[in-house]
Formats: structure tokens, C-alpha cells, sequence
């Protein structure tokens, strides 16, 4: 996995040797994108690619996720909605679709949820976060205003609620209060998706 800052002008390059899902996370940031040149490239890469972008303050973070990071933000989800079936609380997967605000902030997800129907904006994001560098995670998210972020690293996940313009650290989800994030923590590495929900679910049966 690794991190690098790139002149935007050799973009291109990065991003032909990057359109691909790799053995481990590989990211670059270019310095100094307008909201045009975020927007052609986001343009340009199309829907249905393995590339993630983050725009904020003139700088582009552009991420080839690995097959670890695809495994692991999809363990995450599935054990969402299998809890979120089990105790019949609504929510609509958003997945990876593009969050914006004009001009200020663009890019996509991990995985993406809201839990009020009729609502179209996405109230939890979740980020995978297997490489060091790149554009800060909260600082993305404090731009767009977005409620809750989970980020899962090193087998730990925290949780984070925005308040008063700020992320705070919180122990347990708002939108998920009864969801054991310890147990999910420690299943999302897990490297087959069945066997997560089937020790996910026994475990809820114990409680």
C-alpha cells in the first residue's frame, strides 16, 4: 500500500497504470484541481470503476482499492443490513454514489447508508482505511456535513458524529445504538463473506 503527491499534469499516466483492483491500496493526490478538472475526471473515469476520487480545497485524491479493502467495506455492509433486518429498522444502501457540494467537495464512499425513508442524502458513510496519507477522511466529510463516519482500521472501528461543525468521537453508533461495533470490528477482516455472517449472526443470537 502507499500514498503519493503527484503534479496534476501527469494525471493521466497515474490513473491508466491505477484503473484496476490491485493486490493492495495504491493512491495518489494531485495538488492544485479546480471543480472542473475534478469533474472531468470523474467524468472521464466513468461509473463502473474500481477507482475512488475525493475532491476538497483544490486537491484530488484518486485510490485503486484492493481486494482486501473491497472485502473488508463489504463485510461492514452486509452485517449492517443483516442487524438492520433482524430488528426490522429501515435503510436504503447508497453504496459508492458520489457525494457533492458545489464546488467544495466531491468523491465517493466506502459504502454509504440512511436509515429515514423518503430521504435521499446519505446519513452513515463507511471508510476502509488501509493506507496512510491522502486527504484526511473527517475533513471530507466535515465539508459535506455528513452525520456519521465509520472508519475501520487495524481491526478497530471508530465512530464519529458531526456536531456543532465538528466531528466528535462517540462510543456507539446514533443511528445503530444497539449494534455491537466491537464484534463487527473484528469480522470485517475476515476473508470470507459467509462465514462473517454466519458467526455475525450467531453472535446476535447469543445476546
Amino acid at each position: 500500500m502507499f500514498s503519493i503527491i503527484v503534479d496534476s499534469n501527469h494525471a493521466a499516466d497515474h490513473l491508466l497504470s491505477m484503473h484496476a483492483i490491485t493486490e493492495s491500496d495504491q493512491c495518489i493526490v494531485l495538488e492544485g484541481v479546480s471543480w472542473d478538472g475534478y469533474v472531468q475526471i470523474d467524468e472521464m473515469l466513468g461509473e463502473s470503476r474500481s477507482i475512488r476520487l475525493k475532491f476538497a480545497d483544490d486537491r484530488l485524491e484518486i485510490k485503486s482499492a484492493s481486494r482486501s479493502h473491497e472485502h473488508i467495506k463489504s463485510n461492514i455492509g452486509r452485517m449492517i443490513e443483516l442487524y438492520c433486518r433482524r430488528e426490522k429498522i429501515f435503510f436504503q444502501t447508497e453504496g459508492s454514489a458520489t457525494l457533492r457540494r458545489l464546488g467544495k467537495r466531491g468523491g465517493e464512499p466506502d459504502e454509504s447508508y440512511n436509515f429515514t425513508k423518503g430521504k435521499e442524502e446519505a446519513e452513515l458513510v463507511i471508510e476502509a482505511a488501509l493506507t496512510s496519507g491522502g486527504i484526511d477522511k473527517l475533513d471530507f466529510y466535515r465539508g459535506l456535513q455528513m452525520p456519521e463516519v465509520w472508519i475501520w482500521e487495524h481491526d478497530n472501528l471508530t465512530v464519529y458524529r458531526f456536531e456543532e461543525g465538528d466531528y466528535k468521537q462517540i462510543n456507539r453508533s446514533s443511528l445503530l445504538p444497539g449494534l455491537d461495533l466491537s464484534l463487527v470490528a473484528r469480522l470485517a477482516g475476515h476473508p470470507y463473506t459467509s462465514e462473517v455472517l454466519d458467526r455475525f449472526e450467531a453472535a446476535l443470537e447469543e445476546n
